[in-house]
């Protein structure tokens, strides 16, 4: 698409460093997204912030195309792409579904998943969409990622923050047990030193 006469039609010897200049610029804004994310998790829940994570960056996918010739629109919407994708990225799910003995597996498990991921978009949509327009392109990919946020807002269930919040073993339940005094200085190292 970058060297495209009829998209960004950039000099070919360049295509490498504006690939990587794409991702580059895109890091900061992803990592600052990320940091933010797990507030938004906390504050809208599991399920709406990974649907509209995955729609927005549905959204950005169709808008791609749309960037050509501009290259600095297409810095600005991989940079949106990168804020978009923070959520998926940065999940809470592993930590609410899977026990604590078995969250290393899990963590595997989905290591695993993104390499499906990775072997599906290069080996299988890209080979579907190679021969096709760049508009028509993105619109499958678009599609494809809207049907993940559908998945998703049928398939994640928000946690009861309640239930978590005032286990006994939780650190919230310590903290709110000092604030109303019935926490002894002993009992509260010990409960924050299991955490």
């Amino acid at each position: 698409m970058l060297e495209d006469k009829r998209m960004f039609n950039m000099p070919l010897d360049e295509i490498g460093q504006l690939t990587s200049d794409l991702t580059v610029y895109s890091l900061p804004f992803s990592m600052a997204t990320t940091f933010f994310i797990s507030y938004i998790f906390e504050i809208v829940g599991r399920k709406l912030t990974i649907f509209f994570s995955f729609l927005l960056t549905a959204l950005m996918f169709l808008l791609l195309p749309y960037t050509a010739p501009d290259y600095h629109l297409l810095v600005a919407a991989r940079c949106a792409i990168g804020v978009t994708m923070a959520a998926p990225i940065a999940h809470p799910l592993i930590p609410d579904y899977v026990k604590r003995s078995s969250r290393g597996a899990a963590i595997a498990v989905a290591g695993v998943g993104v390499v499906f991921g990775e072997v599906f978009s290069m080996g299988i949509l890209f080979n579907l969409t190679k021969s096709m327009n760049y508009f028509d392109a993105f619109m499958v990919a678009a599609l494809v990622v809207t049907a993940f946020a559908v998945f998703f807002l049928y398939a994640v269930r928000d946690p009861d923050l309640e239930v978590i919040r005032n286990a006994s073993e939780s650190r919230h339940s310590v903290l709110a047990r000092r604030r109303n005094g019935q926490v002894g200085l002993m009992e509260d190292a010990e409960g924050v030193q299991a955490q």
